[in-house]
């Protein structure tokens, strides 16, 4: 079981967070009706797709149509705030890898394209009365606008938001804190509860939270300082516990991060298949059964046989650093090179096809798998479909001229994928 990253400091501060952060888009299905999407019949926000992947479909702009479901459902979660820092993704991971679980996604789509318009990060921890709670990160893949519209509605309809800051001047943090601040005199502002956490030394942040308290009835508390994620937990969940009053027992937290989260059962081997011919009743009985070969190569040989391929595909000219993955669960199945990671070629592959593809419908277009040759100055992004494996997609990386991509694709064409009986 993987280990959490708790006894590891945090990452190295950022004064402004980056806005590369992977855009996922999990598969689209077709629900029957409007209550399967917008809640299962629960207090949930979204419909489950997959253990680690949830989709709301949204007619108006995400922000709102957020605000809207919690509304609603009234869900009791904690929202984590990112000030200069990137600690709250961190901390997700931090949590979910303690448990050998992985962190996971709510994408809000829009209604009748499917087209992702925001992706947001959380983990679900249970709880000993049977609910869960979850913990979102406001680091979200959306425009800036949609961004900084969906931070402001998770901290004020969350239960308990945590604003984690790194290290920053004075006057950059007052600048940072002053939305927040906005947010808070506003007399739409559902949220009692803020807890400001630092991650480096912050001599003026109590200064800052008496600033933000104001007239507001806002409790704002400031945590000593966190240096790594198992004390940043520790005072979350210790806050959650101490609001949470009567019958707390029933809906606390753990407040030992490896703790936090339970470890997934180990899936049971499933029994070998038996085969028999068929013959008649009378002759049976003189045969006996035996085991039949798996119709499909485990798993490692499946990766052997995409990391084959794959290291082929990155022996072709200028080509640097490459990725196959599954464009339906959007996994990467086999990775070449260092960086870009393989989940972020994954990711951002599976994006720009979902882009193509959908300006394919606009324009009346035919609807065959889409293909794009991307250049940026002397670097350039090739995505190609596997050949005889619909679904599945090489991206790859390349650094040279112009005609780069032209000899990569002409090479491409001569390498034989795997065959598609054996995976």
């Amino acid at each position: 079981m993987p280990r959490a990253n708790q006894d590891l400091p945090w990452p190295p501060p950022a004064y402004q967070p980056s806005r590369n952060a992977e855009l996922l888009s999990p598969a689209t299905q077709i629900v029957r009706d409007r209550e399967d999407y917008l809640g299962q019949g629960q207090r949930d926000i979204g419909r489950r797709i997959a253990d680690d992947q949830v989709e709301l479909f949204v007619s108006t702009d995400p922000a709102s149509a957020l605000q809207q479901q919690f509304e609603r459902l009234a869900p009791q979660f904690i929202a984590l705030h990112d000030l200069g820092t990137k600690a709250s993704l961190h901390l997700l991971g931090a949590l979910a890898g303690a448990a050998g679980a992985r962190v996971q996604r709510l994408t809000i789509r829009r209604q009748g394209h499917g087209v992702a318009l925001a992706v947001i990060q959380f983990v679900e921890v249970p709880l000993a009365d049977g609910n869960h709670v979850r913990i979102y990160s406001t680091e979200l893949n959306a425009d800036t606008q949609t961004r900084q519209a969906l931070a402001l509605v998770l901290l004020g309809r969350s239960r308990l938001g945590v604003v984690m800051i790194g290290e920053l001047p004075t006057h950059a943090l007052q600048a940072m804190l002053q939305p927040l601040q906005d947010a808070i005199t506003r007399a739409t502002w559902p949220n009692r509860d803020l807890l400001l956490l630092p991650l480096a030394s912050a001599g003026t942040l109590a200064a800052q939270a008496a600033r933000m308290v104001g007239s507001s009835g806002v409790a704002v508390r400031v945590t000593p300082l966190a240096a790594r994620p198992n004390d940043a937990w520790s005072f979350i969940s210790g806050s959650w516990n101490r609001m949470s009053g009567h019958g707390a027992a029933q809906t606390a937290l753990k407040t030992e991060l490896e703790q936090a989260l339970p470890t997934p059962p180990v899936p049971l081997p499933e029994a070998p298949t038996l085969a028999m011919d068929l013959l008649p009743a009378d002759s049976m009985s003189s045969r006996t059964t035996t085991p039949v070969a798996p119709s499909r190569p485990v798993a490692a040989s499946v990766a052997a046989l995409w990391a084959d391929y794959l290291q082929r595909c990155v022996g072709v000219k200028s080509a640097v650093c490459g990725c196959i993955f599954d464009l339906a669960t959007q996994r990467a199945l086999a990775h070449a090179g260092t960086t870009p990671t393989p989940d972020r070629m994954a990711s951002q592959g599976a994006l720009l096809l979902d882009a193509m593809a959908s300006t394919a419908r606009t324009l009346g277009l035919g609807a065959a798998a889409p293909q794009a040759a991307i250049s940026f100055g002397s670097q350039h992004l090739l995505l190609h479909p596997v050949p005889g494996h619909p679904g599945i997609v090489l991206h790859l990386l390349l650094q040279g001229s112009a005609n780069a991509l032209t000899l990569a694709r002409m090479q491409l064409e001569r390498i034989a994928a795997p065959p598609s009986g054996a995976m």
